[in-house]
């Protein structure tokens, strides 16, 4: 029944991502997943706000507005997909869904309707996400005032990742905090690697319930995923997005130990530890300089060895995972690329493949070199797959809205 009630009707989603400084979205019409409209608002609270936006293949609006805060860019957003020249809804009647990729609630790890209690849930963890979760939290506020009765649904970043078993999501700690304060390993970047679970086998020409496939969301932020016949069976992040490899401005795996250290040595504070490994961690800390990879790489080229460092580290740390998930797969089939780097990075893609032919992995240099293109790049008749996915978790926040909204 659910089934045939999915298939008879018919919605527009506004799929919403929302930054401290920025705001972009999509506008769907599901099932189809026609993209009726996208865009973005940058510099939200400077003193002159880009702002892009387009319908269809139509030519792109580029302008600046003023956007002194979240609110007014949300209300331009509305009032734009509903102007009678330019907007794609007769009126916000005409939206029946806004769906979000919020990152962190205290015991969610779900696709779910937003409530008062998911709020106060997200609130409790905001101290594990705090540059996420307090933009999200007001964009929640804002939509529920300037769209009373609309449904919003939250499809959380550790969705995905709820099939991980037990004994990899459990932490080697007094089992009364895992079982108080829930925790364990919840991963993050779920869409992005539902994304790719889907996406990959049709690249390769494979069957997702039988394919074995590492999934490297390389990025400002990056994870490593192992999936198993569509499922997320174990993810490099874990209790917060500070775990794992390292990113732009977070740590990564860090003993625990290098914090108390440095507390007992430099009078820091809990906050004081949350703003360093947070702000300033991660490739930015090692570099010193940054943590854009394209940065680093030209700082590297002309002769700076700390540069050179972060990329050696974020490249063997990416290797580490590779190995450890080729061994919880017992063996695998895909390996594939997505995320700001992984899609661009000619120079980091050959690197992390160079000395894992051991693994089966074997490079083509002339299909990597690519940027921004989707397809693969392993040599013929290399045992393992190499492919680059562009990164698509707009679609699957909206897929998953729907399939709440619809009940099917």
């Amino acid at each position: 029944m659910a089934d045939n009630v999915s298939q008879e009707i018919t919605v527009k989603l506004l799929v919403v991502n929302v930054g401290s400084t920025s705001l972009k979205f999509r506008l769907f019409e599901m099932p189809r997943e026609a993209l009726l409209a996208v865009g973005k608002v940058e510099r939200v609270g400077g003193a002159s706000s880009p702002f892009t936006y387009h319908r269809g293949d139509e030519a792109k609006l580029e302008k600046n507005i003023e956007a002194p805060n979240q609110r007014a860019a949300i209300e331009h957003v509305l009032q734009l997909l509903t102007d009678p020249v330019s907007g794609v809804l007769s009126d916000l009647n005409d939206l029946d869904a806004v769906g979000f990729k919020p990152v962190h609630a205290k015991g969610i790890a779900d696709a779910v309707f937003i409530t008062e209690e998911g709020i106060q849930a997200m609130e409790e963890y905001t101290p594990l996400a705090p540059a996420h979760n307090p933009p999200y939290i007001e964009a929640f506020r804002i939509f529920q005032d300037l769209l009373p009765g609309k449904p919003l649904v939250g499809v959380f970043e550790p969705a995905f990742h709820k099939t991980i078993p037990d004994h990899a999501r459990t932490y080697g700690i007094p089992y009364e905090w895992t079982e108080k304060h829930a925790i364990r390993r919840y991963g993050f970047h779920g869409a992005s690697h539902r994304y790719v679970s889907h996406r990959a086998p049709e690249l390769v020409g494979g069957n997702r319930e039988e394919l074995k496939i590492i999934s490297c969301h390389l990025g400002g932020s990056s994870s490593i995923c192992a999936i198993r016949n569509g499922e997320s069976v174990d993810i490099s992040m874990g209790f917060s997005p500070q775990s794992g490899l390292p990113n732009a401005t977070r740590n990564g795996d860090l003993d625990p130990f290098i914090i108390l250290y440095m507390m007992e040595k430099e009078g820091l504070s809990t906050d004081d530890i949350r703003s360093a490994l947070s702000k300033n961690g991660g490739l930015k800390g090692i570099s010193g300089l940054s943590g854009d990879v394209r940065d680093l790489e030209e700082a590297a080229a002309a002769g700076n060895h700390r540069a050179a460092l972060a990329l050696r580290v974020f490249v063997h740390e990416t290797k580490k995972y590779i190995g450890a998930y080729t061994a919880i797969l017992e063996g695998f089939d895909v390996l594939a690329f997505t995320g700001g780097i992984g899609e661009n990075g000619i120079a980091v893609r050959e690197s992390l493949c160079r000395g894992l032919e051991c693994l089966g992995i074997h490079l083509d240099p002339s299909k990597n070199n690519r940027r921004g293109e989707e397809g693969i790049i392993s040599r013929d008749g290399s045992p393992v797959q190499i492919v680059v996915v562009l990164a698509n978790e707009e679609l699957v926040i909206a897929r998953e809205t729907f399939r709440l909204v619809s009940g099917s």
